[in-house]
């Protein structure tokens, strides 16, 4: 639980310190959309207690966009974003289902969080959103594969964030378990399986 806690404030930490950094960034450079929040998604399924497994990454999602929407004198809430959660929700459900699975499925299921997350963000991006030229995407075939041409920049700064976030919580995860049950144990919400 307390490993938990650690993990999503340093999540909603980084989302924070960073956004500032990625804003001036172009899509062009390797850590545009670098995040973290994919990552947490599924091994929030994986390694957080039943009772936490969805909701936390959620809530930290959600509490650093009303900040990051306030700062930046958005709406505080912004209902398409409904479909980002929904990718989020459905990636940790992907780790929730991996849990008791093979290692196999988890390493699958780590390689695809960033294109789900692609996939179906990229679809409310054609479906509500604006072009990169400020119009709305046209609601037709073509429209969708230039939404999905469109947020290639973006996918390689996700695969990034996710894989290398996922690497270190693991990491983090196992030091914890092999460092000393006894004495750390108590931060682990519950045994991996």
């Amino acid at each position: 639980m307390v490993l938990m806690i650690l993990m999503m404030l340093a999540t909603a930490v980084y989302r924070l310190l960073s956004h500032g950094w990625n804003a001036s960034m172009s899509p062009e450079n390797a850590m545009w959309n670098v995040a973290p929040f994919g990552a947490m998604a599924l091994l929030g399924g994986i390694y957080f207690g039943r009772k936490y497994a969805l909701w936390v990454p959620l809530a930290a999602l959600a509490a650093t966009d009303l900040v990051l929407n306030r700062l930046m004198g958005y709406p505080l809430f912004h209902w398409p974003r409904l479909i980002d959660y929904g990718a989020f929700a459905l990636i940790g459900l992907m780790g929730f289902w991996t849990r008791r699975q093979s290692s196999n499925a988890k390493i699958t299921a780590a390689i695809a969080t960033p294109f789900t997350f692609y996939v179906i963000s990229n679809f409310g991006v054609w479906l509500f959103g604006l072009g990169l030229t400020n119009a709305p995407y046209p609601k037709t075939f073509a429209g969708l594969m230039g939404c999905y041409a469109a947020g290639l920049p973006f996918l390689r700064g996700t695969m990034i964030g996710d894989w290398a976030f996922m690497a270190m919580f693991v990491a983090v995860v196992v030091l914890v378990k092999k460092t000393s049950q006894e004495r750390l144990g108590w931060l682990v919400a519950e045994p991996m399986a």
